[in-house]
């Protein structure tokens, strides 16, 4: 397992869309192909990310089970290994999907590997725990208690197709902006300065859950990326969820539209932050 500090951004979903779009129509002469491949050399996310991929499109096995059924199987699979019970073949065989699973997929593997740390840890095996712990006095990392319970509050509805029709919630654009005005230390691990904000919306529509991102733009503070990430858990989690659509609206003018990519994510950039609060989202869920 790859461990490392590194987290996915932005350039990181694009590169991999735009290289899951060469795999589906290979072509040599496309102009974005060396971005690609020179995000890839300098991007450990995407050099580990990488190798999942290529073992998954490698083999014509199936793989059997969803992310959410292999991380639930994961605690017993962990305790049978550190039981020994790996080098018994039909233990092997029984648990094949998860070893399976757990080669293909990034996203498990990192689960995996977090679990194996802390199981070692508990036993000792890894380093030793201090005789107590430090406790940080960091108030520039809060927010107001009213900001807060705002920043992630959206508002939505069906429209008469059925589609989810997502908008933020009144204040999300002040909200926003003080947590972009916090001091930069305050952003305490990698990728987090330039997080503005998450909304997510979940168990409200059935097999449908939406996430909203919300990141600073690297070139202009009156500017945001907006990152929808589309899940429909029915089919199974990446690489089965790309073919979603998702349409930018500002009142009634359509701004964009994006399609999802195999991990679900649609990527909106050049978004203006003070418009923040009039934009809404409709999600129309692919249907394949």
């Amino acid at each position: 397992m790859n461990d490392d500090n590194h987290t996915q951004t932005t350039e990181c979903r694009l590169t991999i869309e735009r290289l899951l779009v060469y795999l589906d129509e290979p072509d040599p002469q496309r102009v974005d192909l060396n971005e690609v491949i020179n995000h890839m050399r300098a991007c450990p996310f995407c050099e580990s990310g990488l190798e999942y991929l290529i073992r998954a499109l490698a083999t014509d096995t199936e793989d059997l089970l969803t992310c959410g059924a292999c991380q639930a199987l994961l605690p017993e699979y962990l305790q049978a290994e550190m039981a020994g019970r790996a080098q018994d073949e039909a233990w092997r065989e029984a648990w094949s999907p998860v070893t399976f699973h757990l080669e293909t997929c990034p996203y498990c593997a990192a689960v995996y590997a977090s679990l194996f740390d802390l199981v070692a840890l508990a036993q000792g095996e890894r380093g030793a725990e201090p005789p107590s712990y430090p406790e940080p006095d960091l108030p520039f990392l809060e927010l107001e208690p009213e900001e807060a319970r705002r920043a992630f509050d959206l508002t939505w509805k069906l429209n008469e197709l059925g589609h989810v029709i997502i908008q933020l919630a009144e204040g999300a654009a002040r909200a926003l902006e003080r947590v972009s005005s916090q001091p930069a230390y305050a952003a305490v691990k990698s990728g987090a300065e330039r997080a503005l904000g998450q909304f997510t919306l979940e168990e409200a529509v059935e097999d449908l859950a939406v996430i909203l991102e919300i990141e600073k733009s690297r070139d202009d503070a009156a500017y945001c990326i907006v990152i929808v990430t589309v899940d429909i858990p029915s089919k199974g989690g990446w690489p089965n969820l790309a073919g979603s659509k998702v349409i930018l609206r500002y009142g009634e003018e359509e701004l964009g539209t994006q399609w999802t990519d195999a991990f679900g994510t649609a990527v909106f950039e050049d978004v203006q932050r003070a418009d923040l609060e009039r934009l809404t989202f409709e999600i129309v869920p692919s249907a394949e």
